[in-house]
């Protein structure tokens, strides 16, 4: 039998439920769905280290986010326009 012992998962990724629901009978299935929360979150991790990367010359400020990195908060300038978006 499969339980969750102590992990670093981080905690948004949503793992009691999961582990409730597949573990037990399905572990393939559990490993599965974990590695798409971890992959995602990564992802998005990433673009927005490419956004600041690529687009630091318009970037103002440090962009602002929540630790699933799903909201970003930031401000931009336009080359040639005087207003903030």
């Amino acid at each position: 039998e499969f339980r969750l012992s102590r992990h670093s998962v981080p905690a948004f990724i949503p793992l009691e439920p999961l582990s409730r629901k597949f573990l037990p009978s399905d572990p393939r299935s559990f490993l599965d769905l974990l590695s798409r929360h971890l992959n995602a979150f990564v992802g998005r991790r990433r673009q927005l280290e490419q956004l600041q990367e690529q687009f630091s010359a318009w970037i103002r400020g440090n962009p602002q986010r929540n630790s699933l990195c799903n909201l970003l908060s930031f401000q931009y300038g336009v080359p040639g326009e005087n207003s903030r978006s």
